[in-house]
């Protein structure tokens, strides 16, 4: 008999389980943001002519100014990644690259480069021509997906306008051959967030959109994305990086980044590029007072009418960057990428940015007894530069001025979640177990503690971005083409949810 009433509680617990989700999903229904349809205007088709023109130019350019040399070679081992531990200004690193008979050809190669940056960009880093800024306009975030990468995009939507923005977002997938353009998501799904799919490859010349031109992979997607987006300032964040705070309200409107149109947050480890980069860029050396850490670029902040000439040579590095960029800015330490391209563009430029000098957090759970890290913790500019001054880089510290410091009760507030393991993808976390624990298969927070949360954040943003998760799952899982065929994941997010944030 006990059995029997014991099934029958569970019973009537996943169903009011199931009713408080649905509830939930409806209750959603306000933060959404309804939009007409996500076809071209011809003011869209005008736009994408323009950039066309207008960027074919320097695409030309970086094709004419690959170097004509041997890709980087790292001695054995390269860098050692080496955690900050504290440190704040950067020292010299060792050379670990071996053929440097390399460095004068890329010198060249970026000093031609450069030039025709030159001849279209004035010192302060603005266009001479002042009508490119009219292809840009307003603010507005920009994202990567396609593929697995839709799950944890739309996540991060709904938590943009759970905060209560409503900035457009722009959805930017490599192209439409490779099956990434998702006819459903990208013209039902994401119009209904006020998000909207962009085809990266329709931008670029005839030469790279049939695969003799720029090579566009992983790491170029970030910069050309941000180039091409239709907004003039920029908070760039990779899909899985989840927004704590409206951009809007609390970062395009406030300083640092009102001075220097260029914010960007660190990385746990110690930066460790190459001296010869700087020489390949023409610089003396490396200049005083850089951070301490490399970047870590799921989230950037840029006003294009500031710093186009410095996304252009960012983009500049990532194209030329497997083989001799990406090589020179890390010498082969944690994280190898485009990650540091865009600091050091602005660095070489002279141009003022804004480094976050507040350490990232780690978020962790207890997995088969072992403390596993999940996400990121990157923190409030504003705050941050309130707590820690302005000094980052010698040309910042003339642009932004000096601030009333925080209280001494005051904390400097997170401002987003770079949940990258594991991906808030509602069936990858379902059917490949990371909601259980290896060892018991009892199901587990991946965040910390409820009391953890609630110290960092003064809620329990798990539990609150979890919601989303359940919402995506159940009710995308038959149109997206990652999760068709994982089964009957809704059942399982919702047990999840059941047990992790409602019984324990």
């Amino acid at each position: 008999m006990r059995r029997v009433l014991g099934r029958v509680l569970q019973v009537a617990l996943l169903v009011l389980a199931f009713c408080g989700i649905i509830l939930l999903l409806r209750s959603k229904e306000s933060f959404r943001i309804n939009t007409t349809s996500s076809k071209s205007s011809p003011s869209e088709d005008e736009r994408l002519q323009d950039m066309r023109v207008w960027w074919a130019r320097y695409e030309r350019a970086m094709l004419d100014a690959r170097p004509n040399a041997n890709p980087i070679e790292l001695s054995s081992g390269g860098a050692q990644t080496v955690s900050v531990e504290g440190d704040i200004f950067r020292t010299d690193s060792m050379n670990f690259v071996r053929n440097e008979g390399v460095v004068e050809e890329l010198k060249r190669a970026q000093a031609q480069f450069r030039g025709i940056l030159d001849q279209t960009f004035a010192g302060n880093g603005r266009p001479i021509d002042h009508s490119i800024l009219k292809l840009f306009n307003g603010q507005g975030v920009v994202t990567v997906a396609g593929g697995e990468y839709y799950g944890p995009a739309m996540v991060g939507i709904l938590m943009l306008r759970k905060l209560g923005s409503n900035l457009p977002v722009e959805v930017f997938v490599e192209n439409k051959k490779s099956g990434e353009y998702e006819k459903e998501i990208c013209e039902t799904i994401l119009p209904s967030m006020n998000a909207r799919c962009v085809v990266l490859t329709q931008f670029l010349g005839s030469s790279s959109r049939f695969g003799s031109g720029i090579k566009v992979t992983h790491y170029q997607l970030k910069s050309l994305a941000m180039l091409f987006s239709s907004f003039k300032d920029v908070l760039y964040l990779d899909s899985d990086s989840i927004p704590l705070v409206d951009p809007k309200v609390e970062l395009f409107t406030k300083e640092p980044y009102l001075s220097t149109g260029f914010v960007g947050w660190p990385d746990f480890w110690k930066a460790s590029e190459s001296p010869l980069f700087y020489k390949i860029a023409g610089l003396d050396g490396m200049p005083k007072n850089l951070p301490a850490s490399s970047s870590e670029a799921g989230q950037l902040m840029l006003d294009k009418s500031k710093h186009l000439k410095t996304l252009l040579l960012a983009i500049y590095y990532n194209v030329m960057g497997p083989e001799w960029y990406y090589p020179l800015l890390s010498q082969g330490a944690l994280g190898q990428g485009d990650k540091n391209t865009f600091e050091s563009a602005a660095t070489v430029l002279g141009l003022p940015w804004y480094r976050v000098r507040s350490e990232v957090h780690t978020l962790g759970r207890q997995d088969a007894g072992e403390l596993r890290g999940s996400a990121m913790i990157q923190y409030h500019p504003g705050d941050d530069m309130k707590r820690h001054g302005e000094s980052t880089t010698a040309a910042k510290a003339t642009a932004v001025k000096t601030f009333t410091g925080l209280g001494p009760q005051q904390k400097v507030r997170p401002a987003f979640i770079h949940a990258n393991t594991p991906k808030m993808n509602a069936g990858h976390l379902v059917d490949e177990g990371d909601l259980q624990d290896k060892a018991s298969a009892q199901h587990i927070r991946l965040w910390g503690t409820h009391e953890q949360q609630m110290e960092i954040f003064g809620k329990d943003v798990e539990k609150v971005t979890f919601q989303y998760v359940v919402e995506t799952g159940c009710k995308y899982v038959r149109m997206l083409k990652d999760w068709k065929h994982r089964g009957d994941i809704c059942a399982k997010l919702m047990e999840h949810y059941r047990i992790v944030f409602y019984e324990s």
